[in-house]
């Protein structure tokens, strides 16, 4: 075997242990992390959660018709029979009530 072919073989044997150690370590934090460290991170993801929940009700708060307070007015001054009511003007006496 010539020395080329030798020296191919283990350059491609650190290049492949390298690689796997690489992917080895990639889910693993380099160091562990402090207290306060951790508390942020469960307060963040705690802050996303009530963000998404804000959302979802102002979505569904959105889709929900609630009747104004003009349209019911109107409906009220529909349901009066104009003749019955009448404003006095300034001097009018209440008599014919």
């Amino acid at each position: 075997m010539s020395p080329i072919r030798f020296l191919e073989k283990i350059i491609l044997i650190i290049v492949l242990w390298g690689l796997c150690s690489l992917i080895s370590l990639e889910g693993l934090p380099v160091s562990k992390r402090s207290i306060s460290e951790v508390q942020l991170m469960h307060n963040v993801r705690e802050h996303k959660q009530v963000l998404n929940r804000q959302d979802w009700l102002q979505l569904k708060l959105n889709n929900i018709l609630i009747p104004s307070l003009n349209d019911s007015q109107k409906e009220q001054k529909g349901k009066h029979d104009g003749s019955s009511i009448r404003r006095l003007r300034k001097g009018e006496s209440a008599s014919w009530i």
